[in-house]
């Protein structure tokens, strides 16, 4: 929880309606300098008036608006206090705030997956790239700006959800401090008095990613960043490789399945050359927003172009939610694909992405298929246990 675009004095309030049907065993939270402020301009207001229109009108929802609106910014009620006041002030005089006034350049990516960024923001990123590894290695200062001030409504919500926490023993909370290019905008004296504030909660503890032996065993490059502050499609693999091997040190979450057998070894055309499927994760999403993320040990040297290839079959009666490409060439699944040049290398093997456009949901589907192909050749198929793929919906 917690963004840039939706500051820490909204979560306590998320976080309590989050938990009135989800029972999470971990909580995790952004505290990075721009996370922390209250909202400070009518960009910033915009996104997080946006995520407070979503959430039907309550007390505690009164009392939010009242902690972090200034008393003279009517219009700001008017967006945060439901969708439908939201809906009416966008029909008169929203187009005219400031942040309307500038081009927008940052297409959002899908919701499921990592963004797809694998380009930089080269202007952003043009006085890094001579001295990457001098900023790299930048750790936290004591310089003080107003994005790493502990502002009173800040501080009001960090100990609302510190009681939060009490009330909750058996869900963990990590405070995170996301990893930046360079970490002098990052204040210590910040992050050293949430440690005070937190230290009497068992549950509660603080992941500081900007010291240099988080930096050097997250082994971040120039490329793997979108921007001072974004990573590529790249960097978030490295990142979230990096999650994985923490949570499994400092946690004990019973049930999980870290240590997985190899789904199937396929051989690549007439060779003796294979490739060991680890793990497969169908994310389906609505909208047409089902991500496959495939994770393996290797890649053969020389067979960067052969592709990954999933098939989704529906069950019988559910053929026609098979998408309008799938009706067209007559096919049986709907099929994702991703070229082996294009899986990303992690600690663990190798990481890929396949974007599908299936409206199929887990009720609807019969079975998936994995095999490879390349024009002179296609591997063995094999079909995927339901039992053991890890489908989230």
């Amino acid at each position: 929880m917690g963004t840039s675009a939706r500051r820490f004095c909204l979560e306590p309030f998320i976080l309590k309606r989050a938990l009135e049907t989800q029972k999470p065993k971990l909580i995790v939270i952004d505290i990075s300098s721009t996370t922390i402020t209250k909202p400070d301009s009518d960009k910033s207001w915009y996104f997080n008036n946006k995520a407070l229109s979503n959430y039907n009108l309550s007390m505690d929802k009164l009392v939010l608006l009242n902690d972090i609106i200034p008393s003279n910014r009517y219009e700001l009620w008017l967006q945060g206090l439901s969708s439908t006041t939201r809906n009416l002030y966008n029909l008169t005089v929203e187009q005219k705030l400031q942040y309307y006034e500038q081009k927008k350049s940052v297409i959002s990516g899908r919701v499921l997956g990592f963004e797809p960024k694998r380009q930089q923001n080269e202007k952003s990123l043009e006085k890094y790239k001579e001295m990457f590894e001098t900023f790299y290695k930048t750790l936290p200062s004591i310089r003080r700006t107003k994005y790493n001030r502990i502002d009173e409504v800040t501080l009001e919500k960090l100990e609302e959800l510190l009681t939060l926490a009490e009330k909750k023993p058996k869900i963990e909370f990590l405070l995170v401090n996301n990893v930046k290019i360079d970490a002098s905008s990052e204040n210590i004296l910040t992050i050293e008095s949430i440690k005070k504030l937190i230290r009497n909660y068992k549950n509660v503890s603080i992941l500081e990613l900007n010291t240099i032996e988080a930096k050097t065993d997250l082994d971040l490059r120039f490329e793997d960043f979108y921007d001072p502050v974004h990573v590529t499609q790249s960097g978030a693999a490295k990142i979230t490789s990096y999650f994985s091997r923490f949570l499994e040190r400092n946690y004990n979450f019973v049930g999980s399945n870290i240590e997985q057998e190899p789904f199937h070894v396929f051989k690549i055309g007439n060779t003796r050359k294979t490739v060991t499927v680890r793990d497969v994760r169908l994310l389906v999403g609505d909208d047409y927003k089902t991500d496959i993320r495939i994770i393996m040990d290797s890649i053969p040297v020389g067979y960067d172009e052969v592709s990954t290839v999933i098939s989704i079959f529906p069950k019988k009666g559910f053929e026609h939610l098979l998408e309008e490409k799938s009706k067209k060439h007559k096919w049986k699944s709907d099929n994702a694909y991703r070229k082996l040049k294009n899986y990303i290398k992690i600690s663990e093997g190798y990481v890929g992405k396949l974007n599908s456009w299936s409206k199929l949901k887990p009720s609807n589907i019969d079975r998936i298929e994995i095999r490879f192909i390349e024009k002179s050749f296609s591997s063995q198929k094999f079909i995927l246990p339901m039992n053991e793929v890890n489908i989230l919906n």
